[in-house]
């Protein structure tokens, strides 16, 4: 399996990430945050092959909101707004000349979620091909079932918990030690906060590395595209409008450059889907 994130990059965008102030984002809806979990999310691009890649996630909660958001993409974004000349040096560094494999400098993920928890709203938004997208919808919480099984996580003793949300099967791991039901993603609402997850075809994964409880950013909706306003979709639009451009070869490019292969990724032999399989899957 391949797997972008070194753990020893992990250490040094963390430190950037959780002592460093964002900079040129517009953050709507600001609160102070009470806790914050990073995560490794795992995504198999490629079900057939098993090829995946890996990124880092954040999760961070305060009284009534929560986000989570690519880590990595979120301090791309600033420093492209605040400082082009070090996004392009450490670019340029990153992805030499020659290099076949190409190494964005802010990770492959790309969608950010913004929960609303007294209004009972959950908004998404990304880039697809170039433009700017999200949508509102109410907050649907998953239909869990409670097991007995348990493990330990980071230090914390968590039980297991699995529900069938948005077309697939989902395993996941909470700690009652923390008396907080969010998740990441959308896997929230259980007496305590989610620290693993995984569908059932391992498709999909998330495991929690560190934790924070000092020293954070305030909870927001950030905003980096200058003069550009998100064009607001159904979430089905949303979702259809991504597998489009999967079905035209986008992201099959992407993928390919992305492991180092340039001719041999191709979208109906990949078998790859969405975290949400519940939409109309049509190409066309």
């Amino acid at each position: 399996m391949l797997v972008i994130i070194r753990m020893k990059y992990i250490s040094l965008l963390l430190s950037l990430f959780v002592t460093s102030n964002m900079v040129a984002q517009i953050i709507k809806n600001k609160e102070a945050a009470i806790l914050e979990v990073h995560y490794i999310k795992t995504t198999v691009t490629d079900t057939l092959k098993y090829r995946s890649y890996s990124d880092l996630m954040t999760l961070r909660v305060g009284k009534t909101s929560a986000i989570f958001y690519p880590t990595k993409r979120m301090w791309a974004d600033s420093l492209l707004q605040s400082n082009y000349a070090l996004y392009e040096k450490l670019h340029r560094e990153m992805n030499p000349v020659g290099q076949s494999e190409y190494k964005p400098i802010g990770g492959i993920e790309r969608e950010f979620l913004f929960r609303n928890i007294n209004d009972g709203e959950t908004m998404v938004y990304r880039k697809i091909a170039g433009d700017a997208y999200s949508y509102i919808e109410h907050t649907e919480h998953p239909v869990w079932e409670l097991a007995s099984e348990t493990k330990e996580i980071i230090g914390y003793i968590c039980q297991l918990a699995t529900c069938n949300y948005r077309g697939r099967v989902w395993k996941v791991w909470f700690t009652p030690d923390i008396p907080i039901n969010e998740g990441p993603w959308k896997l929230f609402g259980l007496p305590g906060l989610v620290l693993e997850a995984n569908d059932e075809k391992n498709h999909y994964t998330y495991k929690a590395i560190c934790l924070y409880t000092q020293n954070l950013q305030p909870v927001g909706i950030r905003l980096y595209i200058k003069n550009r306003p998100y064009k607001l979709k159904f979430r089905e639009e949303y979702l259809q409008k991504m597998y489009k451009e999967y079905i035209k070869g986008n992201f099959a490019f992407s993928m390919n450059t992305l492991h180092g292969n340039s001719t041999q990724y191709i979208p109906s032999d990949a078998q790859y889907d969405f975290q949400e399989r519940d939409y109309p899957h049509v190409s066309k």
